[in-house]
């Protein structure tokens, strides 16, 4: 356990003991949401106890799905306190766990009915199935806002959007394999344009927008996007954001 009133840990140090890539870290540094305060004589970075502790923030607020942008308000404001965001993370993992419970019930009901070499009804499928996002990403009330927003534009809009997002997607990682400056207007024109498309695709609603970056970030964007988006695409996207553009 990291004894956070005396030790200073170099950012490989923190990184290896908080799960966290030296690249995360450095860009929590490079939009000023968690700058280590001091240096050693050999010029390295240095977390100090107070940066420990307000990176257990970090990631704490991120587990509540708020974006970075959102985080770096919380811990401006008296809501980014330690007992406030620990209070605030324990009601997420209540939430979450009752969630995992509902789909227990539910997978124990699909059990129950192979074992009496029977074939598993439509509703029990999709009933099972919906905990399983729910309890995996969304809230119910996220997940139906989602649901309620594909039956409108069908499976054709669906595909619309997909490919719309695999055009910018392309278009981002050609830029990040180019190392261009993030601010250049081209990329920011283009973050904006993938702002709108998803924002489109959750109909506008902060709350599943929040969780869907959420997730992405939690399983990696190739995980979460189905190989959509690669990791550095993604995290030169967020760096776009970060830069200039407050659209994200």
């Amino acid at each position: 356990m990291i004894d956070v009133t005396e030790r200073r840990l170099k950012i490989g140090e923190l990184a290896a003991a908080t799960g966290l890539t030296v690249r995360t870290l450095h860009h929590f540094h490079q939009i000023g949401l968690l700058c280590p305060a001091e240096r050693s004589a050999a010029g390295h970075r240095l977390y100090t106890g107070d940066d420990v502790r307000r990176l257990y923030r970090i990631l704490a607020l991120r587990e509540l799905r708020l974006s970075l942008g959102q985080i770096a308000k919380v811990l401006e404001g008296d809501s980014g306190d330690l007992r406030t965001v620990i209070v605030r993370q324990l009601d997420q993992v209540e939430h979450q766990m009752a969630l995992h419970r509902a789909l227990q019930r539910r997978l124990q009901s699909l059990a129950n009915t192979l074992r009496e070499a029977r074939e598993p009804s439509i509703d029990q499928l999709i009933h099972a199935m919906e905990a399983a996002m729910q309890a995996k990403n969304f809230t119910a009330e996220q997940f139906a806002r989602l649901r309620q927003l594909h039956e409108e534009v069908g499976d054709d809009g669906v595909a619309r959007w997909r490919q719309r997002m695999g055009e910018l997607a392309g278009r981002v990682a050609s830029h990040a394999e180019r190392a261009t400056d993030p601010a250049d207007p081209e990329v920011q024109e283009l973050a904006r344009e993938w702002s709108k498309t998803v924002r489109e695709m959750t109909g506008a609603d902060t709350s599943v927008l929040s969780a869907l970056y959420a997730k992405i970030d939690r399983q990696g964007p190739e995980a979460a996007t189905k190989g959509l988006v690669t990791g550095p695409a993604w995290d030169y996207l967020k760096r776009a954001f970060a830069v200039g553009f407050d659209g994200a």
